[in-house]
């Protein structure tokens, strides 16, 4: 028990430093290309913190473990809005406009539509995935040509692009190792403690691949880059179901339980819609709605743990 402590302290130090390089050289990318830090947020941050949910979703099918590998995914979402924006917006108000994140959240919905069609007939195909990925193809062609607005603008510490990539690269490789051993000591503690591994993959596995998008999103709101905090939940979410079970899915069909469809789905269906309110509200987003949207993740997770 004391070895899977260590790798959940060692797991934190690597997820708390790689989000800070990473979110560093996102923001010095935008102020040098000229790009706005939501659009940064959405695309390359939201690419890297999803790594650790493709690898985890990637080896738990190949393993035939296909309940963790979806459930990783939709628990990951659920802990994106639930948690990480609620954690970041109670430590740290972040400022988000309607105007500005609105097409991102109308697209979320739809791919969020698209996907329980995918699962309703409770198996993934490969072509299902392929067509998956080809929207998270076009949802990145499109940022490049039609940016979505952002009144935030880009800074930069003078950086170079090089370097600025590097300190990125690093980001992402540190996020995916500290989430990998945080994830192991988690599971591992899980198992001694007697959890069903079906639990374990809604939750602890789901909370310890997100881990990345909470680091990211409160160093990036620690360091007032609001359009990299919710671009990186809002991006992540997208990558989580049009990259991780669209190239997964590829690799190997899903099978999905029938419970997925009327009970996990319809809560990360959800917790996509409270976007809305919560983008509509007067800004910085209030520690009261911050506070509801934790406590709303939580009653999630217990209620999982003793149903």
């Amino acid at each position: 028990m004391l070895i899977s402590f260590l790798w959940l302290i060692i797991g934190g130090l690597l997820l708390y430093l790689g989000a800070e390089w990473m979110v560093r050289g996102g923001s010095n990318l935008a102020g040098r290309m000229g790009v706005s830090p939501l659009v940064i947020g959405l695309t390359v941050v939201a690419f890297g913190t999803s790594l650790p949910e493709l690898m985890v979703s990637l080896v738990a099918v190949i393993g035939g473990r296909e309940s963790i590998a979806i459930g990783n995914v939709i628990g990951s979402n659920i802990a994106n809005v639930g948690l990480v924006l609620g954690v970041s917006s109670l430590i740290f108000p972040i400022s988000v406009a309607y105007l500005t994140i609105a097409r991102e959240i109308k697209i979320y919905l739809a791919v969020m539509a698209v996907f329980v069609l995918v699962c309703a007939d409770l198996i993934i195909t490969r072509w299902e995935g392929a067509l998956l990925f080809l929207f998270l193809i076009s949802y990145t062609v499109m940022h490049i040509k039609h940016p979505p607005l952002d009144y935030e603008k880009p800074r930069s510490d003078h950086s170079t692009v090089p370097r600025s990539l590097l300190l990125v690269i690093l980001g992402i490789a540190l996020l995916t190792y500290g989430a990998d051993l945080f994830v192991k000591g988690a599971v591992e503690l899980a198992t001694l403690l007697g959890i069903p591994e079906v639990v374990i993959g809604m939750t602890i596995v789901a909370l310890g691949t997100s881990l990345p998008e909470l680091a990211t999103s409160v160093v990036a709101a620690f360091r007032r880059e609001s359009g990299i905090s919710i671009g990186n939940i809002i991006g992540s979410n997208l990558f989580n179901i049009l990259s991780v079970i669209g190239l997964v899915s590829m690799v190997r069909p899903m099978h999905v339980e029938g419970h997925v469809l009327s009970l996990e789905l319809p809560l990360m269906i959800a917790f996509g819609i409270v976007l809305f309110p919560i983008t509509r509200m007067r800004q910085p987003i209030p520690r009261t709605s911050a506070l509801i949207l934790l406590l709303g993740y939580l009653g999630v997770m217990v209620w999982m743990f003793y149903s």
